[in-house]
């Protein structure tokens, strides 16, 4: 069969928890076009190569600011510009659709991708958009605003369980979308459990958009000298051949790297035994597909990040930190205390249970 698949380029974590489900389309015979655009474009390619067929499709445009005050209004300024171009996305790709033919459409949070006359399914955990202070009424609104484009798929397919979950109120306890549509089917990652030594002390990893990335590389930087241990730390971005000038100011204790391609990531990912990172929702579904500790950083402002920190913490599973409060040595001692994942997800069939829905 031929399948469009459609990945939103809001941050690499969309394209990260697509490539099981991807993978085991092409496992099974089908002929994959992945539609997207950006560095989840360029990942997706690097690790599928010639595997799959590729459009690279302009996404929305991201609404993000530095300043939290203002985030609330721009979001609200910003969503008549937002239903546009999901409006705009929508008729364009029909026009592609129309003259390629494909039998099923899988969208993982594109609103725009999807077609009328051809079974279409939409991947998301964030079936409520946490809004700033938790305010109930601005959260019923964007919770509207989610259930207006998603009755124009078949089924709103969740990564995470219905019951005993980790998205929290990001997709449960609803208020305005239909249950009968939606379809949980378990937490999914890229990366495998393997029998390995544990014997890289600390993973930090930092990620997310600027101006936050470098913020947070900064404090790193400042600080990561003083812990001991054997220390790997991935700055997430390309450092034009300054690499060696940065690992001269670090202790020969920490091995630097600028970006960590998905296999080398997944054997380090396994190797460490505490990770320190961003709090998106596809590195806590790798966190637990692993078993491992950890202490997370949100994006400032980025109040998704925030939410399932905080949630997480209520929970006594992980440390939460603000960016701007850390203290590595003391969170640190702090974070070893909590639990970790104490929840032994069996993730493997979960990409096969989202396909029996497809197939259905």
């Amino acid at each position: 069969m031929r399948v469009l698949y459609g990945v939103c380029s809001w941050g690499l974590g969309h394209a990260t928890r697509s490539l099981p489900i991807i993978r085991k389309l092409i496992e099974e015979g089908n002929e994959v076009t992945i539609v997207s655009t950006g560095s989840s474009l360029e990942l997706l390619k690097m690790e599928l190569k010639d595997k799959a067929r590729y459009l690279d499709f302009e996404d929305y445009p991201l609404p993000y600011t530095e300043k939290s005050k203002v985030f609330l209004l721009k979001f609200i300024y910003f969503s008549p510009r937002l239903i546009r171009s999901i409006i705009d996305e929508h008729k364009s790709i029909v026009k592609f659709i129309d003259k390629n033919k494909f039998d099923f459409i899988i969208s993982d949070n594109r609103y725009g991708i999807f077609h009328r006359n051809i079974p279409s399914f939409l991947i998301t955990h964030q079936l409520r958009v946490i809004a700033p202070a938790r305010i109930k009424s601005v959260e019923n609104s964007f919770e509207r605003f989610n259930a207006y484009f998603q009755r124009y798929f078949k089924n709103i397919m969740v990564p995470d369980y219905e019951h005993d979950g980790i998205s929290g109120d990001l997709a449960h306890n609803l208020n305005h979308l239909k249950s009968k549509k939606v379809r949980y089917f378990g937490i999914i990652s890229d990366f495998k459990k393997m029998e390995v030594a544990e014997d890289v002390d600390l993973l930090f990893s930092i990620s997310g958009p600027e101006p936050q990335r470098q913020v947070l590389e900064d404090l790193v930087i400042q600080q990561i000298n003083d812990i001991e241990g054997n220390i790997i730390l991935s700055l997430g971005r390309n450092l034009n051949n300054k690499i060696d000038a940065m690992r001269n100011s670090l202790n020969e204790n920490i091995q630097l790297y600028d970006f960590l391609p998905g296999e080398q990531r997944e054997m380090i990912m396994n190797r460490a035994k505490f990770i320190i990172s961003r709090s998106g929702y596809s590195t806590l579904m790798d966190i637990y597909a692993l078993g491992k500790r950890a202490m997370f950083i949100p994006t400032p402002q980025q109040t998704e990040q925030e939410y399932l920190a905080k949630y997480h913490e209520s929970m006594g599973n992980f440390l939460y930190k603000n960016q701007h409060e850390i203290d590595l040595l003391t969170d640190l001692k702090i974070a070893k205390k909590y639990r970790g994942t104490d929840k032994n997800y069996k993730i493997e069939k979960n990409t096969e249970t989202f396909l029996k829905s497809i197939y259905a």
